[in-house]
């Protein structure tokens, strides 16, 4: 016998409070809620993070000596922001679960106003390196997880592919490609592929600030593929000015980088299949010895010359073939 279970959801309204302080100001707000200050050097940009009753507080460091605070739960949070500040940014948004068996609101770390950005192709033998940037704020949350972008690692292909476009169009980001080609030229020269990486995350997420007219302030989340040391020194002196925070697996703690990853992986499908159509041939992914097997049969076919434009040839495969 089948049971079937009615569930009565509830709209319960999530409140993020937000004040900037200077220096002194975020010191005495620390030593109020008698909370640690965070020196993980993983972590360089946050301040402090408590708790007092249902309100959650996170204080973000900047270059500028100006900290972000957010205050973030139930409406008590709002009067948290108040004791600090008159000028509070107030965002509003719903969390709609079962009220038998309440889940968190999201899995994400940190749900207010962001940059994230995140890179796809990389370890494809075929096919281009994208990077994109993405600008969320809270309102944008309860539609992100509507479209299960929360957990982009369970999306098929054939999912992101469904959603991509809207996706794109409704969104706030901006886009780099560099094609095989390119890219191994580049590689040729003398940039390694960290290299090019780090300058494309870096042209991603200032064309977006230039594009929409956002400040310096807006903390940008990076998913991490180097250390942060080596990723400036890539970068040099073109680096933003903006916060940076860098965190391996980003798209599982941050809803602009789960957006970008999403995203790119919709983007570098569609070149996959446009490539597909040009050579005629379903091509597998990543860099197997089934890719290398492909790689040989198209050579044959086609010749290397037409073949080679779509391949990254500082790759094993290349090499080896």
């Amino acid at each position: 016998m089948s049971v079937c279970y009615i569930f009565r959801y509830e709209v319960i309204p999530l409140i993020y409070a937000k004040i900037k302080v200077p220096l002194a100001k975020a010191q005495e707000i620390r030593e109020f809620y008698a909370a640690e200050e965070i020196l993980d050097p993983t972590r360089p940009y946050d301040f402090f993070e408590c708790r007092r009753g249902k309100t959650t507080i996170h204080a973000y460091r900047n270059r500028k000596e100006i900290y972000s605070i957010v205050f973030s739960g139930s409406e008590e949070a709002i009067d948290e922001a108040r004791q600090f500040s008159k000028d509070v940014t107030l965002t509003r948004s719903e969390d709609r679960t079962p009220s038998r068996d309440r889940a968190p609101s999201s899995s994400w770390d940190d749900l207010s106003r962001q940059i994230g950005s995140d890179e796809v192709g990389v370890g494809d033998f075929f096919g281009p390196l994208i990077v994109v940037a993405s600008y969320v704020t809270e309102k944008d949350i309860e539609s992100l997880q509507a479209l299960k972008v929360d957990d982009s690692k369970k999306m098929t292909d054939d999912y992101i592919l469904s959603i991509g476009e809207a996706l794109q169009r409704k969104s706030a980001c901006y886009s780099v490609l560099v094609s095989p080609d390119k890219l191994s030229r580049l590689v040729e020269q003398g940039m390694n592929i960290h290299k090019v990486m780090a300058k494309c995350h870096n042209l991603a997420q200032e064309r977006l600030i230039w594009r929409y007219g956002l400040g310096e302030d807006v903390l940008v989340y990076i998913d991490q593929f180097e250390e942060e040391s080596l990723y400036r020194k890539h970068v040099g002196r073109d680096i933003l000015s903006n916060p940076l925070y860098f965190r391996t697996r980003g798209e599982t703690f941050f809803p602009s980088v789960a957006l970008s990853s999403v995203i790119a992986r919709y983007l570098f499908l569609k070149e996959w299949k446009r490539m597909e159509t040009e050579l005629g041939r379903t091509i597998p992914k990543g860099a197997s010895a089934t890719v290398d097997h492909v790689y040989s049969l198209l050579v044959k076919e086609q010749g290397e010359e037409k073949v080679s434009f779509h391949v990254k040839k500082f790759f094993r495969n290349y090499k080896k073939a």
